[in-house]
């Protein structure tokens, strides 16, 4: 994105740029994307984009405790995995978090939760879907997610609230 008011063409949310969009996929503004179904009665896929203010740099474990605990305090009996660090691209640090949990007359739901940091900035990616609906998704979330970009903010710290 060297070239100037490139970033200005694309969707965004918070800090969050879009490039890519699945097919039989819709953007929602101010949340993500969800997944297009022709059945009214179905569930459909989504993946939401969130970001958070961190007190400082190195409190990202920190932070995900209080994510995994609030999590248990939603959801009746998850079971969580991880986090487990990650790549991402532009991120200084990342991880992921695997959640299952059943809903009563959906099944069992999974929600696959990306945290990226830079500075102070902590980005939320989260796929929600059935779990077993994840095949059938799951290269749409790939290519969304390696679409995502981060908003740099020039002469700014890398950490600055959007």
């Amino acid at each position: 994105m060297a070239q100037s008011g490139v970033a200005t063409q694309f969707p965004s949310i918070g800090r969050w740029i879009v490039t890519g969009m699945p097919a039989r996929w819709i953007f929602v503004a101010d949340f993500g994307i969800r997944q297009i179904v022709m059945n009214p009665g179905a569930v459909a896929a989504s993946v939401g984009v969130g970001q958070d203010t961190l007190q400082s740099t190195g409190e990202l474990a920190e932070y995900l405790e209080k994510q995994k605990k609030l999590i248990e305090g939603a959801l009746k009996e998850p079971r969580i995995a991880g986090p487990q660090a990650t790549a991402f691209a532009g991120a200084e640090e990342a991880h992921l978090l695997f959640v299952r949990h059943t809903v009563s007359g959906a099944g069992s739901m999974l929600h696959a939760q990306t945290y990226v940091r830079v500075g102070k900035w902590v980005g939320v990616i989260t796929l929600t879907t059935l779990e077993d609906q994840l095949k059938a998704v799951r290269a749409d979330y790939d290519g969304f997610v390696k679409g995502l970009r981060i908003r740099q903010y020039p002469g700014s710290e890398a950490g600055a609230s959007a």
